[in-house]
């Protein structure tokens, strides 16, 4: 089971009243250049065809489910890990050709399919959070995940997918650069100490000007509602990042992954996508788009 963050020997406690760090000991060249790089695969990808670009979403979407389920088994806890990948996967191809309302029945299928697993165990111990940690692999990464497929497949896919991914980022970096030389106050200490209010000012400005400017340029939004998705993004944006963090923290781990040089495991890379994608996607419901 997992182990309280509050544990003063846990390496990944912070501090009491630890401010936000400076540079955090990032590796900035490192991560811009893999930034770039997969920047320029995103939108090559894109300009190539959605199923091309979802090609590469579903690699990555299912490598960051597969980190989740590492992380839970290395902190005791046993998901039915070849049964979630399964169930990931089916809700992302599913959600990709047939739409939301594939979702509800690929959902209702493993979990089904999860209480035969764990029926089928000799001994029978923790069946609900295993359970509950298999499903939430599934709800968590691929079901949110799956928005970015619905946004590549859209008409005007190719603008709005960039859009998104484009306005996580921005806020991902202003984030960063603010907090580096502005930050003060932490924004959840005992969860990721090392963002700050000062830097989510900064982001928020940043995000909004960028939507404002490429919501009416890359997809149908009005300059307003452009603006306004940009808010809502400066919300879960972060959102996303803490989740991440609440997580990790609990399982006491530092990034899910190494396999992005610079930005940690899939998941690191991904956390505020999972969050911004839905978000894109039901403003464009919202608007009339």
């Amino acid at each position: 089971m997992s182990r309280s963050s509050k544990n003063p020997s846990d390496p990944a406690a912070p501090r009491p009243g630890t401010p936000p760090r400076k540079g955090a000991g990032r590796n900035l060249k490192l991560a811009t250049l893999t930034g770039i790089t997969l920047a320029t695969l995103v939108v090559g990808l894109l300009y190539l065809g959605a199923e091309a670009f979802f090609g590469l979403a579903i690699i990555v979407i299912m490598l960051a489910q597969a980190e989740f389920y590492r992380a839970t088994r290395s902190a005791g806890h046993n998901p039915a890990t070849a049964l979630g990948l399964v169930g990931g996967a089916v809700v992302l191809i599913g959600v990709f050709l047939k739409g939301p309302s594939a979702a509800g029945l690929a959902l209702f299928a493993t979990l089904a399919a999860c209480f035969i697993w764990y029926m089928s165990f000799p001994t029978r111990a923790n069946v609900v959070t295993n359970v509950a940690i298999t499903m939430m692999g599934i709800v968590y990464i691929p079901l949110l995940g799956s928005f970015v497929g619905l946004l590549s497949r859209r008409p005007d896919g190719r603008g709005v997918t960039i859009a998104a991914i484009g306005v996580a980022a921005v806020y991902d970096i202003f984030a960063y650069a603010g907090g580096s030389k502005l930050g003060r106050h932490a924004m959840a200490p005992s969860v990721s100490p090392h963002k700050s209010w000062e830097g989510a000012a900064v982001a928020t400005v940043a995000t909004v000007m960028v939507a404002n400017f490429a919501g009416p340029a890359l997809g149908p939004w009005s300059a307003v509602e452009a603006a306004l998705l940009g808010l809502a993004v400066a919300v879960v944006a972060p959102l996303g990042d803490l989740v991440e963090s609440l997580i990790k923290r609990d399982l006491r781990i530092k990034d899910m992954g190494t396999i992005f040089p610079g930005h940690g495991g899939a998941l690191d890379r991904i956390d505020a996508i999972l969050f911004v994608a839905p978000t894109v996607w039901f403003s464009l419901q919202l608007f009339g788009h």
